[in-house]
């Protein structure tokens, strides 16, 4: 297993610590958060950390290799490569529909006084409506760019 994995753990296990002494030491709204981001990076580091000392054990080695090269196979077989795709697109349009419909109900709701301050919400999700049509337009173009490249 590479080394870069168990630098990768320890800088993790590290922001957690961080995020453990800044919970501790300081009195704040978001103390809550600070608790919740170091279990969040802590757990993860500490895992890796783990699995680097499991898996770089020299009765784990060949085993390894198995699981790399099959992992390796199964990413770049087309058939995968083509479900992937394609299944980035559905998650992309039922992203795009579901803030469309939350745009919709938000502007509903807060026009009938059942929430207050919804104009930041429907802005914020119409912003991002934007984003993602602008940045799924913008990688469609550069991808066929780079094709048109190649032939």
């Amino acid at each position: 297993m590479k080394r870069d994995y168990l630098n990768k753990g320890i800088i993790l296990v590290l922001i957690g610590i961080c995020f453990i002494l800044a919970a501790v030491f300081t009195e704040s709204a978001i103390d809550g958060l600070l608790w919740g981001f170091a279990g969040g990076t802590l757990g993860p580091g500490i895992g890796r950390i783990i699995q680097y000392f499991y898996w770089s054990a020299p009765q784990n080695e060949e085993r390894y290799r198995e699981i790399s090269e099959q992992k390796e196979i199964n990413l770049h077989d087309e058939l995968n490569e083509k479900l992937r795709d394609k299944s980035g697109r559905i998650a992309y349009l039922t992203g795009i529909y579901i803030i469309c419909i939350s745009v919709v109900v938000f502007s509903v709701l807060g026009e009938m006084g059942i929430i207050t301050d919804h104009k930041v919400i429907v802005l914020y999700l119409f912003g991002l409506l934007v984003f993602q049509i602008i940045a799924g337009n913008a990688a469609y173009f550069q991808l066929k760019k780079s094709i048109d490249r190649k032939y």
